[in-house]
């Protein structure tokens, strides 16, 4: 054995001494884990309006031996941005964190934490970031930007950590990770224009990270995608968006998606009864604020007061009791939930009919005529009428025939005929519920639609099945965003509006919750 070796083994052994200790203390036993960042070097980036330089305090590496569960923080990373602009443009910037290496198990992942200072008082820096798991191989940090400045400076501080948790968290003994901060120039956001020309502009459309209507959205998971609908190409959001909220009518709205006709689909974020200047600003949140007050303060409904039949599914229906598909499903009727939702837009909307599109809206009411699939327990009969064990449309895109999640995946396209339905104004469906980040029979606290709805479940507008003695429509439930089939569509559950805006609608501002595309 060589001197050096010699010389080195009381060290190691110390090492091992340590880390054994803390093996007791802790009482479970953890394998070494490794952490770490990536080099990175000081980069100086050129924008239209100046220069920006990003650097690093404390060294290019952060090496970690021996990680293992605890709730203090394991690595930090100090950035500081500096910026000189001379113009009067605004410089931005984003930065994201590029993942190298991450053998980590998705169900029990490494987490991070961003906390941001406007050192220099100049521009906007990036929003603080709440611990985040980290998964995926980009998470998108934001945007941030100088306004005329010398040496202006932004400075992040981002924590890693990998929380202790009450279960066994051994799968993970071994696992590695390493990434690096990357930073880029990037344009500044349009502020005023048709709202659908600047939501395109201000985003970039990506690829889902998650699978839609198979897996949930990832906390890290921001992003505008696009699917096909009846009109063209649908862009919608998903995932913990930040960047979608709408003031019009003295209430805050979210863009759902931009519909392939260039109408802009909204949901209720802040019904506003108080009148507040700012309904989208965060300190105007509340549990059920995303909630309609059709009558007085009541805000919950059924779907349909009576349930005993297929045609209780319909937003509108045709004849109870009728022995005949088209009989059954035809739009002659109004739900109640509909009726309610009527009486609300008379109450707050009317005065701005004139931006809101008469929008075709999918009740999808096709019965799955093949009676092999029965993923709920009850077994079809695919007849669609009276008291038969139907299934509809989005229970097959969205339910496997072996009850779990990822049937044949979310579709924004509506099947014609009695599932089309043109009204003023209307509910969410399923599908663009999985779109924006829900599973069947999963959780999932983090998609933008969260915000402001966790007081109660809420229904959205798409039938599930008739199931033998009740019709049953599609929900989500508050506070755990679980997603599934109601008990019945007499059940009382919370009325969240939806509307589209024309394709013509102009606003001002960004999109986020202090700053919200405002109509004109």
């Amino acid at each position: 054995m060589s001197q050096e070796r010699k010389q080195k083994m009381p060290k190691k052994i110390m090492i091992y001494a340590m880390v054994i200790s803390l093996i007791c203390v802790a009482g479970i036993s953890y394998a070494f884990f490794t952490a770490g960042l990536s080099s990175e070097t000081s980069t100086t980036v050129r924008a239209d309006a100046g220069t920006m330089k990003i650097t690093y305090d404390g060294g290019k590496n952060i090496s970690l031996d021996g990680i293992y569960p605890r709730d203090e923080v394991w690595a930090t990373k100090n950035i500081t941005v500096t910026g000189n602009n001379t113009t009067d443009a605004e410089m931005y910037y984003k930065l994201t964190l590029v993942v190298d290496l991450n053998t980590f198990k998705t169900s029990d992942p490494l987490q991070y934490e961003l906390v941001s200072t406007n050192t220099s008082t100049n521009g906007e820096v990036i929003p603080s970031v709440n611990k985040t798991d980290i998964t995926g191989l980009s998470i998108d940090l934001n945007k941030g930007y100088f306004a005329k400045a010398s040496n202006a400076k932004h400075t992040y501080l981002l924590k890693i950590y990998y929380p202790k948790k009450t279960i066994s968290q051994n799968a993970n003994q071994g696992a590695e990770f390493s990434a690096h901060v990357e930073i880029e120039s990037t344009k500044a956001p349009k502020i005023n224009g048709v709202l659908s020309e600047l939501v395109l502009y201000n985003n970039e459309v990506k690829v889902p990270v998650t699978t839609p209507g198979t897996t949930v959205s990832i906390a890290s998971e921001a992003l505008l995608s696009s699917t096909e609908d009846n009109y063209g190409t649908s862009y919608y959001f998903r995932g913990n968006v930040k960047n979608n909220y709408v003031e019009f009518a003295n209430k805050c709205w979210r863009i759902v998606r931009i519909n392939g006709d260039g109408t802009v689909k909204l949901i209720l974020h802040n019904d506003n009864t108080t009148g507040v200047a700012s309904p989208c600003s965060s300190a105007n949140n509340d549990i059920s604020a995303a909630f309609a007050r059709y009558s007085g303060t009541t805000y919950k409904s059924a779907f349909n007061t009576n349930e005993r039949d297929n045609a209780y599914v319909g937003f509108m229906y045709g004849t109870v009791g009728a022995s005949d598909y088209a009989s059954t499903h035809a739009n002659t009727n109004k739900s109640t939930i509909l009726t309610n939702l009527e009486t609300w837009y008379s109450n707050n909307l009317v005065l701005f009919e004139d931006k809101i599109s008469d929008t075709v809206w999918c009740n999808d009411k096709t019965n799955i005529t093949d009676t092999t699939y029965a993923p709920l327990v009850s077994f079809p009969t695919g007849l669609g009428y009276a008291r038969n064990v139907t299934y509809y449309g989005a229970t097959k895109r969205l339910v496997s025939a072996s009850g779990s999640a990822g049937g044949t995946g979310p579709s924004l396209k509506c099947n014609k005929g009695l599932s089309e339905i043109t009204t003023k104004i209307g509910l969410i469906t399923a599908d663009e519920l999985a779109f924006a980040g829900y599973a069947f029979a999963q959780n999932n606290t983090t998609t933008y639609l969260q915000e402001n709805a966790t007081d109660v479940l809420w229904s959205s507008m798409s039938p599930v099945d008739f199931a033998g003695l009740r019709a049953r429509v599609w929900y989500v439930a508050g506070s755990s965003g679980f997603f599934y089939v109601n008990g019945g569509v007499g059940s009382s559950l919370g009325v969240r509006p939806s509307i589209s805006l024309k394709a013509s609608v102009t606003v001002t501002g960004v999109g986020t919750s202090e700053n919200p595309y405002k109509v004109v």
